[in-house]
């Protein structure tokens, strides 16, 4: 008995000890003024999980074409997915620029926005787009018969986008290429995977 109370003793002596040095970096010697971080894949600053498993893996390089005004145009885009956190830069060759863009991914949603120079007409332009799976039947044996599944392995991009800047202008985009199911296609059961 007297063994037993040693050993919880000295546990409940760690959790304390470990609970002040969490709490402690609350004390005087942190309250200097800190300049935020700009936002990356480890900071994820901009309301997204990159930690979170998806549906779907947008990395690498596609093109937007997006309609305004009844005229489509393209911007090269490259994608860098970190789970449910969009990182990649995108050219507009009418400006012409080439910069940053950040955003989400969640279930089929997906929303990235890319930011003009500053004393541009455009400002921010926010794309909001669905993903949308292509489905068919992964055909498999059990036994002495045969079944199928439904299952999706690529999806189409399509949505609206908008701007912020003076020219307030707004129409639908979708990307040229298919995105992939973030899961391995051996991984017919996972509804979700980690994308980095």
């Amino acid at each position: 008995m007297r063994g037993i109370s040693r050993t919880v003793l000295r546990t409940c002596a760690g959790l304390a000890v470990a609970a002040g040095l969490v709490v402690g970096g609350a004390g005087v010697a942190s309250a200097a003024t800190v300049t935020p971080a700009a936002a990356t894949a480890s900071n994820h600053g901009f309301g997204c999980n990159p930690f979170a498993g998806q549906q779907w893996n947008l990395n690498g390089s596609n093109t937007v074409n997006a309609v305004y005004k009844g005229s489509t145009f393209s911007y090269s885009i490259t994608f860098k997915q970190f789970g449910g956190c969009l990182f990649g830069t995108m050219t507009d060759p009418y400006f012409p620029t080439t910069g940053p863009i950040h955003g989400s991914v969640h279930g089929n949603f997906v929303t990235f926005s890319f930011t003009y120079p500053a004393g541009s007409v455009q400002g921010t332009r926010t794309f909001n787009g669905y993903i949308h799976p292509q489905w068919f039947r992964q055909w498999f044996r059990q036994g002495h018969r045969w079944h199928f599944r439904w299952v999706f392995r690529v999806g189409s991009v399509s949505g609206n986008w908008s701007e912020t800047g003076s020219e307030q202008g707004t129409g639908t985009f979708s990307l040229a290429k298919d995105v992939r199911n973030a899961c391995p296609s051996w991984a017919w059961w996972a509804h979700s995977c980690f994308v980095r």
